[in-house]
């Protein structure tokens, strides 16, 4: 698990909270998975709202020089 990919997920984190994503969870998958090492997940109340979360979290970690790979819901 690098640093780098910490770093990632603590933005995305960020980016959801400012969104006021609710119940965020941050899964370390780093020790069973060779594609990616967090899952995170994380709820909203209405579909504009996930909208805002997923725009927001490919918008900052744009920002931050990486590219979500793969985001679902």
């Amino acid at each position: 698990m690098s640093e780098e990919s910490r770093k990632m997920a603590k933005l995305a984190v960020e980016a959801l909270d400012d969104k006021k994503a609710e119940d965020i969870k941050v899964i370390d998958i780093s020790n069973v998975s060779v594609i990616a090492d967090y899952f995170i997940i994380a709820s909203g109340s209405n579909a504009n709202q996930l909208q805002a979360m997923q725009d927001n979290v490919d918008e900052q970690l744009y920002k931050a020089g990486s590219h979500a790979k793969q985001i679902e819901g």
